[in-house]
């Protein structure tokens, strides 16, 4: 609209400026041509000249439409692409209908002669594919393919019918090829990264995570990564087949340089990591984890890692726990994992003080339960069942209120 108010003030302007020009001097204009001889003046001549113009295209668009109309060929063009723009309408109210059959038909139709032909395959796969017809949605896919843009598209929809369908290895493997094909289309990105977790092809998806950072933006990708590394660092500390420790930590410690730098002060990431290391004899290091964890954030999913190092020694362990609760008095985690370490020293006595602190400040199931089982060793059955009694009142608290048998009801 501006483009056009523009050149109509250009038009006028122009028009302005010659009519001035014009009637500033009218000009002569001579034409002779053998004994034929025409005066007029250079107004009359320019006019003429416009009006000659406006006609001839009005002529050529006349001649153009009437041709148009006049040619049996696009007439029956026209009235193709018309039919299939009503069958591509009619086919798509029709699947919203649940007529599948009919929908399929005409979407099939609308394909073959009309202007949208990728929205009239698509829509008929998606019909083929609720019928349960594999070879006609292949061939729906196929033809949607071969469109312009098309190759994508139907890709995409191959993967989610193959999710749909319980075959997630099949769509792995076309939405890994159209990842190579659109590296930086989010929808195809966000299906690859769901499927790969689904399957738990952690490697690849940790591989796949820089890519989704840069396209799918931070708040898509923290969680997954998360995951996707807890879960990397389980399975390579867990693969079987390695019955050398020393070779599967050596492969742990490798892929600890990998993980990223904002995961490796995540204290659930380094609680798993640090108790993988100690389970495959690295008590140092995981020790030194741990601490230095605890000085930046303290958590408590991170001292029970001290329960799993066998290579240091029970005092030093020991040390730094009772450190620890010296900062953090009652704290349970604490507490319990220190009564573990005392038990696997020997130190029964130490044991007992450690469960009974843990029991007596934040009444944990964990701690009456180690403390029930040291006093039935100790030959203590009074105090090991009064302490089960004890945990079991603890989780009546959490039951929810049901009607129960009094003690008069019981006895009939």
């Amino acid at each position: 609209m501006k483009k056009a108010l523009l050149l109509i003030v250009v038009a006028l302007l122009a028009a302005t400026a010659l009519g001035r020009w014009m009637a500033a001097d009218s000009g002569y204009v001579l034409v002779i041509r053998d004994s034929w001889r025409m005066e007029t003046t250079l107004g009359f001549t320019v006019l003429l000249a416009l009006v000659l113009a406006v006609a001839l295209v009005v002529l050529t668009l006349l001649g153009n439409l009437a041709w148009n109309l006049a040619e049996p060929v696009r007439a029956t063009r026209r009235f193709r692409r018309r039919r299939a723009l009503r069958r591509l309408k009619a086919g798509f109210i029709h699947l919203l209908d649940g007529d599948l059959d009919k929908a399929e038909r005409m979407l099939g139709a609308a394909g073959e002669h009309g202007d949208w032909p990728l929205a009239a395959w698509l829509l008929a796969a998606e019909c083929a594919h609720e019928r349960g017809d594999r070879e006609a949605l292949e061939g729906y896919l196929m033809e949607a393919a071969g469109e312009r843009r098309g190759e994508r598209v139907s890709g995409l929809m191959r993967a989610r019918f193959a999710l749909e369908d319980g075959r997630p290895d099949e769509a792995r493997v076309v939405l890994k090829k159209l990842v190579e094909q659109a590296p930086r289309n989010r929808r195809i990105l966000a299906l690859y990264a769901d499927v790969l977790e689904r399957q738990r092809h952690w490697r690849e998806l940790c591989e796949l995570l820089p890519v989704l950072r840069r396209h799918l933006g931070d708040a898509a990708v923290v969680r997954r990564e998360r995951r996707a590394w807890l879960a990397r660092v389980q399975e390579t500390a867990q693969k079987p087949g390695f019955n050398d420790a020393g070779q599967r930590l050596g492969e742990l410690q490798q892929l600890w340089k990998s993980v990223p730098t904002a995961l490796k002060q995540d204290p659930a990431m380094v609680a798993r990591y640090a108790g993988f290391v100690a389970q495959l004899g690295d008590g140092r290091t995981a020790l030194t984890l741990v601490r230095e964890q605890l000085a930046r954030d303290w958590d408590d999913r991170l001292p029970p890692v001290l329960e799993a190092i066998d290579d240091r020694s029970a005092d030093e362990l020991l040390q730094r726990l009772e450190q620890w609760l010296v900062e953090r008095p009652g704290n349970a985690a604490v507490l319990v994992t220190a009564g573990r370490v005392a038990l696997k020293a020997r130190l029964w006595g130490k044991a007992q003080s450690f469960f009974e602190a843990a029991a007596n400040s934040s009444q944990s199931a964990t701690a009456l339960a180690e403390l029930s089982r040291l006093y039935l060793a100790l030959g203590d059955h009074s105090k090991a069942a009064a302490t089960l009694e004890r945990r079991v009142r603890d989780l009546d608290g959490t039951l929810p209120a049901l009607p129960l048998p009094d003690n008069a009801t019981a006895s009939r």
